[in-house]
């Protein structure tokens, strides 16, 4: 079943006078004749302006000033099958400028357009611009830019759709001929989407591997190097360095055992030794009371603030007691929802508010006193609990503190009767265990820097595994894509287009031989590109002035005869002005002659409701045909 057509019912424009002028269109062919500047072109601005236009007014482009002022609204009636709707734009009402009006309902013209396209079943599809994986938004195919391909305005007539991008005119001819929808699926955008992801995610990825490669080469050994950084060559890396403490370690030890040999008496050396293992317990015992010490501050410092909120919550359990007594007595005055004052209840026993029967007085009155009294009876017991706790950890702390300070004596005293020794050996070996420290200290040093590498490399394995997420994600998206792509057929699509385009420009040939000399068009469609031929050359190339009226012509005709085939979304309306000269060459003579073919094509029961305007100078004698006549011309 094909969508329903759209044709205009009339035009109104309203003076500021408060005067309307008045034109009426029927479907089938309309002829818009008059002399020059007699107004033709304006009156179809007006109605460019009330399909949606998003200008202030519809002759602000116009080299004539003060129309927009002379004129305060205007409105169509239009039909869409078999409905009728008033549109209405009223560019002078205080914040009705940008809005267009469907009977009493106000949208803006985005709005409108979206309304219009649901009406006329063409789905709302978005398209690339350029190339889909460019990354740039997906701008929406609106009925705007649909009407360029269905109004051929008078000053566009250079071009198949003149000022419009490449990629705008494909995509208007993909959804006219019912495949932008299949081709711009949600399938598609998600599956763009997916590998758009995918590519700034490889990316990402290499950029980082190449960064953390030039910033981690000089921390591996120039063995490692050659293989980049990776898990083995940080695994590698990690265990020499730890080779290497391991040995300077050791060397240091020997050092500090070769010196104290060469020191220290015989007979202190027992002692010694004694010495440093007690000091070694003496310092993990300070640990350990340190530890313990700052253990017991905090839960002493956590205890006090719960009492503090314990005493807090006292406080205000006394200020609800004390506002429960001064507030007993006040009663309800108002209903609480219509806020009217209450009307006494005739029975004294009954709630005037809900009517219920009321309990007893005191007994409402005691359960309100009990249960704040339990709440106050409980929190009185939590906070001498409280108090309880922190005696006994304040006495906990000063232990602790009495156990840190004998640990840190302890050690204290060792380290003075070490003194001497140290300070023996020091002066045998203090050379040699600096350079030892300073070589642990550079190897430490790297050891941190290669476990940030290490960790660095976990980013990059999580960026392989997103990557590799989305691939799983984008082939069968892929392949479905694919397969609804390999199932549209271009060429039948095209046919349906050239075919309306060839049956013109033989119908010119019927009604004028020879009029029409070149080669059939040929269109060619794919998915990102549309090309017009006659013959072998584009179409632009191959013909003059005159012939290019023709070939655009046959274009506005071919689009017109797509309007009643099912799954198609022409909507069976076409508006052409005709320049009064073509390329220099009038055209007033074979006005007749270019009409006949849409006058023969609308007669068809298939076109019942479908509609051409076209403007000129008088179509004197063609049949079939509404005639609106345009008299008064205007002079500048």
């Amino acid at each position: 079943m094909s969508a329903p057509f759209l044709s205009i019912h009339s035009l109104e424009r309203r003076l500021s006078t408060g005067n309307v002028e008045h034109i009426t269109f029927e479907p089938g062919v309309n002829v818009f004749v008059g002399p020059p500047n007699t107004g033709k072109t304006k009156w179809l601005e007006t109605l460019d302006f009330l399909l949606g236009d998003t200008g202030a007014n519809p002759y602000e482009q116009s080299d004539e000033e003060g129309l927009s002022d002379k004129y305060e609204a205007a409105s169509a009636k239009i039909c869409i099958g078999d409905e009728t709707f008033q549109i209405e734009r009223r560019w002078r009402e205080p914040g009705a400028k940008g809005k267009v009006f469907v009977g009493d309902e106000g949208m803006l013209a985005k709005d409108f357009q979206h309304w219009l396209m649901e009406k006329l079943g063409i789905p709302l599809v978005n398209f690339p611009k350029g190339n889909p994986m460019s990354g740039q938004t997906w701008p929406e195919l609106s009925f705007r830019t649909l009407l360029r391909h269905i109004f051929r305005q008078q000053r566009f007539w250079s071009g198949l759709v003149d000022q419009q991008p490449d990629n705008e005119q494909h995509a208007s001819l993909l959804l006219f001929l019912g495949l932008a929808e299949r081709i711009y699926s949600d399938d598609y955008g998600k599956l763009v989407d997916l590998k758009l992801k995918s590519m700034r995610l490889r990316a990402r990825r290499e950029q980082y591997s190449e960064t953390l490669n030039d910033l981690a080469v000089d921390l591996l050994d120039s063995e490692d190097a050659t293989l980049g950084v990776n898990e083995t060559t940080v695994a590698v890396a990690l265990q020499r360095l730890q080779d290497e403490v391991e040995r300077l370690q050791t060397r240091k030890l020997e050092v500090l055992t070769i010196a104290s040999d060469a020191s220290l008496p015989v007979s202190d050396r027992a002692h010694i030794a004694e010495l440093g293992h007690a000091r070694a317990a003496a310092l993990e015992g300070l640990t350990v009371a340190r530890q313990k010490h700052l253990e017991v501050e905090d839960r002493l410092a956590e205890v006090r603030r719960y009492r503090g909120d314990l005493a807090a919550e006292i406080e205000r359990m006394a200020r609800v007691a004390d506002a429960s007594e001064f507030l007993a007595d006040l009663k309800v005055t108002h209903c609480p929802a219509c806020d009217q004052g209450i009307i006494p209840y005739q029975k004294p026993d009954h709630c005037f508010v809900c009517h219920q029967h009321l309990p007893e007085e005191p007994e409402i009155a005691g359960l309100g006193e009990v249960r704040l009294q339990f709440e106050q009876d409980r929190l009185n017991a939590e906070l001498l609990e409280a108090d309880e706790l922190i005696a006994v950890l304040e006495r906990d702390v000063d232990k602790q503190t009495r156990a840190y300070r004998d640990a840190d004596e302890a050690l204290l005293t060792i380290e003075v009767e070490l003194a001497p020794a140290r300070r023996a050996v020091a002066a045998v070996a203090q050379a040699d265990v600096s350079a030892i420290d300073v070589a642990l200290g550079k190897v430490a040093e790297r050891q941190r820097q290669m476990g940030r590498v290490a960790a660095a490399l976990e980013l990059g394995k999580r960026l392989t595994i997103q990557v590799k997420a989305l691939e799983d994600e984008i082939k069968p998206l892929q392949e479905k894509v694919d397969e609804a792509n390999r199932s549209i057929d271009f060429s039948a699509a095209a046919n349906k287009l050239e075919e309306g385009m060839n049956a013109y420009l033989d119908a010119l040939n019927v009604q004028r031989p020879d009029t029409w000399k070149h080669n059939m068009v040929e269109i060619d469609i794919s998915k990102s590109s549309t090309s017009f031929r006659v013959g072998q050359k584009r179409w632009r190339g191959a013909l003059g002035g005159t012939d290019s009226l023709y070939f655009l012509m046959a274009y506005q005709y071919g689009l017109l005869s797509l309007s009643p085939v099912p799954g198609l979304h022409y909507p069976g309306l076409a508006i052409i002005d005709v320049p009064g000269e073509f390329s220099g060459e009038e055209v007033k003579d074979s006005e007749n002659f270019i009409v006949q073919p849409f006058i023969d094509l609308l007669a068809h029961e298939a076109f019942d409701g479908a509609q051409l305007i076209i403007t000129g100078a008088s179509f004197a004698g063609l049949q079939g045909v509404h005639v609106q006549t345009q008299t008064r011309v205007h002079v500048a």
